[in-house]
């Protein structure tokens, strides 16, 4: 196998583990694909697959809350992606997207996803990653408490029905994002079973310990404190808080504000 394809099939690996959040395996897969293009010289060949793996091994940073390592590696990939290479370029804007997002950067988290969006509209791009924006776009109208992310949501869920078929774990995380943003709007129920939708397919498909799950326990139990199910929601909370440290690192901010929702149901 050449370099490229070899390169080519560890980034593959690399994401395979990341998507089952077996985070060690992903990043020593995205660490040997950049190992083994380093001596290459600069072109297509090697800035491609390099570019790949350093969103991989950015992504895997992002999880374990290891933000400045993570935008390194994220704002050397986007150095690396030619011009004309307009998924790719889509790729890194939505992974630098996704970090600004979850370190508080709304604005500039919204330009990158607009930016990939609007790239892959004009260039006819894969259409899974134009869902992949507009699934950003929603989440991050549900960070900012935004009742406007719905048609974004709605979208995503239909473009990826229609490629992958009704049970797939992208159309439940777009399921997952939809029931976010329509319980900000006090749409409860229909919340609720766009969360229990999502939370069904992702146990069925990645298993009951997948961090997925985790992230819909959590929204569920929001709607059941609203709704005065404090017990549920606490049961919940105790559950998504021992996913997530299965695949997080003890000091993560979401462990954090879980260990502190748990506690103070428990003091």
């Amino acid at each position: 196998m050449d370099l490229s394809g070899h390169a080519t099939l560890l980034v593959d690996l690399a994401s395979l583990w990341h998507g089952l959040t077996r985070y060690p395996e992903a990043h020593d897969c995205a660490r040997r694909t950049m190992e083994l293009l380093a001596p290459a010289p600069p072109g297509p060949e090697r800035d491609g697959p390099l570019a790949d793996a350093l969103v991989r091994m950015g992504d895997v940073e992002r999880r374990q809350a290891r933000y400045a390592t993570a935008e390194a590696h994220l704002r050397r990939a986007f150095e690396l992606v030619r011009e004309e290479d307009h998924e790719r370029g889509a790729t890194v804007r939505l992974a630098l997207g996704v970090l600004c997002k979850e370190t508080g950067r709304y604005d500039q988290a919204e330009s990158y996803y607009r930016e990939a969006l609007a790239g892959l509209e004009r260039h006819g791009g894969d259409h899974s990653m134009r869902a992949d924006a507009l699934h950003n776009l929603a989440g991050l109208a549900h960070a900012r408490r935004d009742p406007n992310g719905e048609a974004h949501a709605r979208a995503a869920v239909e473009i990826r029905q229609r490629l992958f078929g009704p049970i797939h774990d992208h159309v439940a995380a777009d399921l997952a994002v939809l029931g976010a943003v329509l319980a900000d709007q006090g749409r409860h129920a229909e919340a609720e079973d766009a969360l229990l939708r999502a939370m069904e397919i992702f146990r069925d498909r990645l298993g009951a310990d997948h961090y997925e799950v985790a992230v819909c326990q959590v929204n569920l139990a929001y709607l059941d404190d609203l709704q005065g199910r404090s017990e549920e929601a606490g049961r919940r909370y105790r559950d998504a808080l021992r996913i997530k440290r299965l695949t997080l690192d003890p000091r993560h901010p979401e462990i954090k504000r879980l260990v502190a929702l748990v506690q103070a149901r428990s003091g």
